[in-house]
């Protein structure tokens, strides 16, 4: 029997949060160079398209293992109803929210906010179980919030009228998708790509359909965009949100989900590191992130102790 650490967690479920997480830093990075060249809906349509091939490969591979399908037979049909609205709430909703977040607003910013889901996490945390050690991660949130403001006031002025508000609306509320997706893929019965499959299925019919309608144009051009759009359906996407699961899973979302808060420390240094622009504001709002980060990772370790 493997080794569990706290609570039920096992050090698969780490391995597996720190890998979505480096996957995920990578993300931003992907949608700056696809952003440049291609318009965010056919961005999203190559990227639900690549995750969508990818998870139906998989699908097909996991099927022809023995046993395979009387196990999928034998769910029952509200799990996997369950299963597909955390699929599409959780992944669809938020990438889609999210690559808005990204064309709509400096993309620095944006990104900030929309990976500063771990913030949400904690005050869900607070709420579900009412525990001292998840009550005292609301302070700690309080810094994180204060640090994303300040991080958002840094560069647009919220309150004008080019101050990009729909793309932080959206990174806002991709962040509260990834929430769900975090506490409830932990929760869902049904098999990784039961879920997946239709989330992202239903992420490349709707870009797809906006680009036929004619409401966004499709470029031919952009190798490289082409590539980083494909990559962030591969990567990111598919393998994020899935090694993700398997953190969730067996009490993950109450013990690693603070492990998230890495992802946009390291996804704003590659923003950094590729030319992307700070203010002092920045910076102290990324401290003040850090610091939150921090706080409740000890927090967690002396709940273990």
């Amino acid at each position: 029997m493997r080794e569990r650490l706290c609570n039920g967690v096992v050090p698969t479920g780490v391995a597996a949060a720190f890998a979505a997480v480096a996957l995920w830093s990578t993300n931003a990075l992907a949608a700056k160079f696809a952003l440049a060249e291609l318009g965010v809906v056919q961005v999203l349509a190559l990227q639900f398209g690549a995750a969508t091939a990818s998870l139906a490969t998989l699908r097909v591979a996991r099927s022809a293992r023995v046993g395979e399908t009387v196990a999928r037979a034998s769910l029952a049909w509200p799990d996997v109803l369950g299963g597909v609205i955390v699929g599409v709430v959780g992944l669809a909703g938020t990438v889609f929210l999210q690559y808005l977040a990204f064309a709509t607003a400096p993309i620095f910013e944006a990104n900030v906010l929309a990976y500063g889901w771990p913030l949400f996490a904690v005050l869900w945390a607070a709420l579900a179980y009412r525990s001292r050690q998840a009550l005292a991660g609301v302070p700690l949130a309080m810094v994180g919030f204060a640090g994303v403001a300040l991080i958002l006031g840094s560069g647009t002025d919220l309150g004008s009228a080019g101050g990009a508000t729909v793309g932080y609306v959206a990174a806002l509320a991709s962040a509260v998708c990834m929430t769900f997706y975090t506490v409830a893929s932990g929760r869902s019965r049904v098999p990784t790509d039961t879920f997946l499959l239709p989330a992202t299925g239903f992420g490349m019919v709707f870009a797809l359909a906006l680009c036929v309608g004619g409401f966004a144009p499709w470029a031919w051009v952009g190798r490289g965009a082409w590539v980083a759009s494909v990559y962030a359906g591969v990567g990111p996407m598919v393998g994020g949100f899935a090694l993700w699961r398997v953190a969730m899973s067996g009490g993950g979302a109450k013990r690693l989900a603070p492990l998230g808060y890495a992802t946009a420390l390291l996804s704003t240094a590659l923003l950094l590191l590729f030319g992307e622009t700070f203010t002092p504001s920045t910076l102290t709002g990324a401290l003040l992130i850090l610091v939150c980060s921090i706080g409740v990772l000890m927090v967690d370790r002396k709940r273990c102790d």
